[in-house]
């Protein structure tokens, strides 16, 4: 499903919620990375993130004991949490989520400076955007894009940092061996509690963005990835590029998850050793004994 389905999807919710007498809302994110956090106070734990150019929609709001206007945003991913209101642009009644229409230019570097000008050198950047972050695009020249950020300033960014599509096209699905190749560009990249930016990646964010940019969503958590109705289960030993392998203790909950990139290697974003993207060995005595379940997109 593409973002404009699922933008459609909660619209119409939206739309239901108004006749039942709520007062539904959105807001699209302003910021490069916007935290979520579990409670409205930059202190409290930090549960997920949204990109900028993300449309959101707003369950509620609060001034916490600082003074300091939060509000409690659902993504399209259908994931919760509270968001500080300096990060978003509220959207009027009826407005259609941002990037949703004609061009948009697609990031498809880890960053991407945001010009005031068709200059890397006049004046500073406005500023940057990371991998995935889809933004209103105007006319585009040889080597710059005329587009729109969210806070409705007009920018350029450089053409080499992206591509241009149509908003509503769908995205084109990558092979495994593609997606492999994708995933091992994030190599190095921080480990962050909570992260789905390139700034850093918690495990589950990481391979979100990973199928994501290769054509396929999944939920936020990985308990709820190795749950998605779009993955099909795969046997130990059968593994294979792109499957994905999930861990946690006999006891517990699904707690970790990596993506298959050969035989036996895969990928993921743990603290362990140096907290990195890095990658790992199914065989390891370790992971086997942590071993939960391997999942693998339907056909």
């Amino acid at each position: 499903m593409n973002d404009v389905v699922r933008w459609i999807a909660i619209l119409l919710i939206s739309s239901l919620l108004a006749a039942a007498g709520a007062t539904p809302r959105t807001a699209v994110i302003t910021r490069p990375v916007a935290d979520m956090h579990s409670a409205s106070s930059g202190t409290a734990e930090v549960v997920s993130q949204e990109i900028l150019g993300t449309t959101v929609r707003i369950l509620s709001s609060e001034t916490n004991a600082l003074g300091e206007k939060w509000f409690r945003i659902e993504t399209p991913d259908a994931y919760k949490g509270w968001t500080a209101g300096e990060a978003l642009r509220i959207l009027g009644k009826g407005s259609k989520p941002y990037a949703s229409e004609g061009q948009v230019f697609e990031v498809t570097f880890f960053f991407a400076n945001i010009a005031a000008t068709e200059s890397v050198s006049e004046r500073k950047p406005l500023a940057v955007a990371v991998i995935g972050v889809r933004l209103e695009a105007g006319e585009c020249g040889e080597r710059w894009c005329r587009i729109v950020l969210p806070c409705g300033t007009p920018a350029w960014i450089h053409n080499a940092d992206g591509e241009i599509r149509e908003a509503a096209g769908l995205r084109k699905r990558l092979s495994a061996d593609e997606s492999a190749a994708l995933a091992k560009r994030f190599l190095g990249l921080p480990y962050l509690w909570g992260g789905r930016s390139s700034f850093g990646f918690d495990c589950s964010g990481f391979v979100q963005t990973v199928y994501h940019l290769s054509g396929f969503e999944l939920p936020r958590d990985s308990g709820l990835q190795m749950a998605a109705g779009g993955l099909v289960e795969v046997p130990a030993g059968a593994e294979r590029t792109r499957d994905l392998v999930f861990f946690g203790k006999k006891d517990g909950p699904v707690s970790h998850v990596g993506m298959m990139i050969g035989p036996k290697e895969f990928i993921h974003a743990a603290p362990r050793g140096r907290p990195v993207v890095q990658t790992g060995n199914i065989n390891d005595p370790y992971w086997r004994g942590i071993y939960r379940g391997t999942r693998r997109p339907k056909d």
